[in-house]
């Protein structure tokens, strides 16, 4: 039977930077590859959402808006899809994901201090370090047979030399879902250390059938620790290009505190279509969250299945969340650096990597190449498998006959 995700959005000409020629030409040598990289899924609207856009587009008016159910409206949802109870107080708005890790950058540390950030890391994290005079403390996770995992005796000895944790939770790029006592385990350290963590969890509403996200701050009701948790509709229901997140905090002074921050830059509530948006995803949007989680999660089994039975010297690792992966290729790795660096006209490119580049050019595939994400992650390219399982599969066919020409 066809599934409402089988049918995607033409995003062609609509302003969309994930469809743009020139930023996919930067990374991936071919203006024309297709672009399976900036984390937009390419799904139709989520119905309710789209009837709420019409509705609001149609009236016609964009006045000044006021938003008084917020809090409960994001509680309420907070309760049906992680089962976390969450009192209205302890929650507020703020204006993107980013924009709530930033200031919980500034308000919980200090220039000059050590921050621990999991990698491979979002790139982002990386500038928010560096923009707010702090030193990224690059731990890595712990990796074995196409699995990223938490190597706990490292995080120890990284978290003793900072003053924040920025966790990733589900972990992007790798898709990693981590269990209530690895979240118990960095809580403990935090404690122990009295240190804060603020958990960036943009990608917890896409978790797949058969395992579950536990938010950071539902695990620290155990433990005790100074926690900042941060969700978003964007991924959930791609509508990143409206800013908006929720953060819920475990102290009252921290959340006081950053209320304060808030206002006096005169960004404490939502502007009037991300606010309407925002509040209809959280209210109707359950049902077709847990459609998509499925039907994400199928299309993570294909590439699995695709991979192990093509024997291309690739593998997806993790990938039990969200809709973005790491692809490890080092089983094919060295060939694609000779044949790039022998035809270095052929795979010229602004920004691109190694992988980025050749899959870009010989299999019109765009994607973030790993060292976005840190230098040490070449070997690595970011798929975005949010889109029809024709276009991954196509996808697949295509990179699985770059491979063979080598």
């Amino acid at each position: 039977m066809k599934s409402f995700f089988d049918e995607t959005a033409d995003r062609r000409n609509t302003n969309s930077v994930k469809w743009n020629k020139g930023a996919i030409e930067s990374i991936a040598s071919n203006r024309d590859a297709e672009p399976f990289w900036v984390a937009d899924m390419d799904f139709k609207p989520e119905p309710h959402i789209k009837a709420k856009a019409e509705e609001l587009s149609s009236l016609g008016v964009f006045g000044y808006p006021t938003f008084p159910d917020f809090e409960t409206i994001a509680a309420t949802w907070l309760k049906n899809k992680h089962n976390w109870s969450v009192k209205e107080e302890d929650i507020l708005y703020s204006m993107g994901l980013l924009h709530g890790v930033s200031l919980c950058i500034n308000l919980l540390t200090s220039k000059g201090d050590r921050i621990l950030v999991p990698s491979p890391t979002y790139r982002p994290f990386r500038e928010l370090c560096a923009l707010n005079d702090r030193i990224m403390e690059d731990y890595e996770l712990g990796y074995k047979d196409g699995s990223f995992y938490l190597d706990r005796e490292r995080f120890l000895e990284s978290a003793k030399r900072s003053k924040m944790i920025l966790f990733c939770s589900p972990h992007n790029p790798s898709g990693l879902v981590f269990t209530e006592e690895e979240l118990e385990f960095v809580l403990g350290v935090a404690k122990e250390l009295n240190i804060p963590v603020v958990s960036d969890e943009i990608h917890s509403d896409l978790v797949h059938p058969g395992c579950t996200h536990i938010p950071m701050g539902k695990a620290n009701e155990k433990v005790g620790a100074e926690t900042v948790t941060l969700m978003a509709p964007s991924k959930t229901f791609n509508v990143a290009g409206e800013h908006s997140a929720i953060v819920i905090f475990s102290s009252e002074s921290t959340r006081k505190r950053f209320c304060h921050a808030q206002n006096a830059l005169w960004v404490s509530e939502p502007g009037y279509l991300i606010g309407e948006l925002t509040e209809t995803a959280y209210k109707d949007g359950l049902e077709w969250n847990k459609e998509l989680c499925k039907y994400l999660g199928e299309n993570a089994a294909m590439i699995t299945s695709f991979l192990s039975e093509n024997d291309l010297g690739i593998k997806m690792v993790n990938g039990k969340a969200s809709f973005v992966t790491f692809l490890d290729c080092s089983g094919v790795y060295e060939k694609i650096k000779k044949r790039v660096e022998e035809n270095t006209e052929r795979y010229e490119a602004s920004s691109g990597g190694v992988l980025s580049r050749f899959f870009g050019v010989e299999a019109s595939v765009a994607m973030n190449d790993g060292s976005w994400f840190g230098e040490q992650y070449v070997k690595f390219v970011r798929f975005n498998y949010g889109t029809s399982k024709d276009n991954v599969y196509n996808a697949l066919l295509r990179m699985k006959k770059a491979v063979e020409s080598l």
